[in-house]
């Protein structure tokens, strides 16, 4: 009970620090220095009042300093990400594999926050998740090898898997973009329009580049069913964007995270749904 406690705090400390990386990155500031402080009058936070989840109800939601709100989402994030810390604990154990997905789950987090506010997010972002996904899979290979796996077959091996999964992710995606940006084309020539809503793409590229991580961490299988499984959950959001926003504009990649997730702990009951109904 003490280390599931312990995990959960440690969940929202770095859930603390996904609110500096989904606040900052965008706007091309260190995520190091300075120190946390209020984005209304730039007053540095007191350690007493940046205690993830309770220093926001502690507080009443607004800063100490000048009054103005605090945005809901910051304990949400911590508290998120602390359940998550727990949830994949409770899963793996303490193993490389739970550092991993820990790492993945955060990203989901970090790029699916900042699709909302920004409509896009810094391409280093899913770079950086490609590079360290397959730095796992190299440490997992070594370990097959070492364990007496030469006779696998090299395609089994993790690091191969993880590579062709990711070219298969971004070309799988990019060829959907493709398509898409010229029905695009077509119908806004047909129309006499220049854009809709602004945009001409279907798909952003970073969509696609996120699509090579789901690739990388849950293989090649999955990019095909989050890629179509994330509409679904984008669905209810777009009826509302319509009606109320009149807008055909949404952040997709919060969508695609929660296919991500969708498929991580229940991909195989998904499958077999699937199959069963076609």
């Amino acid at each position: 009970m003490l280390e599931k406690i312990i995990v959960f705090i440690l969940g929202s400390c770095i859930g603390s620090f996904l609110n500096v990386c989904i606040y900052r990155l965008p706007k091309d500031m260190s995520i190091v220095g300075p120190r946390s402080f209020c984005p209304h009058c730039k007053g540095p936070i007191r350690w007493y009042d940046n205690i993830p989840i309770l220093s926001y109800f502690i507080l009443r939601g607004k800063c100490r300093a000048c009054s103005a709100k605090i945005s809901l989402r910051y304990p949400f994030v911590e508290l998120l990400t602390a359940i998550i810390f727990l949830v994949l604990y409770s899963h793996f154990g303490p193993s490389w594999n739970l550092a991993k997905y820990i790492f993945f789950f955060c990203f989901l987090i970090v790029v699916s926050f900042i699709d909302i506010d920004y409509h896009a997010i810094p391409a280093y972002l899913c770079f950086l998740a490609i590079a360290v996904g397959l730095i796992f899979d190299i440490r997992a290979t070594i370990h097959c090898l070492n364990a007496g796996a030469m006779h696998l077959d090299l395609k089994l091996l993790p690091i191969l898997k993880s590579l062709r999964a990711l070219l298969f992710g971004l070309g799988f995606t990019y060829l959907f973009k493709l398509f898409g940006d010229i029905f695009i084309s077509i119908y806004l020539a047909l129309r006499k329009k220049e854009s809709i809503d602004g945009e001409k793409e279907s798909l952003g590229l970073g969509d696609v580049d996120f699509m090579g991580v789901v690739g990388v961490f849950l293989g090649m299988k999955a990019v095909v069913f989050v890629f179509f499984l994330a509409p679904f959950f984008a669905l209810a959001y777009s009826v509302v964007a319509m009606v109320f926003k009149k807008s055909h504009l949404i952040p997709y990649l919060p969508y695609l995270s929660l296919a991500s997730v969708a498929m991580f702990f229940w991909g195989n009951h998904i499958v077999r749904f699937i199959g069963i109904i076609f």
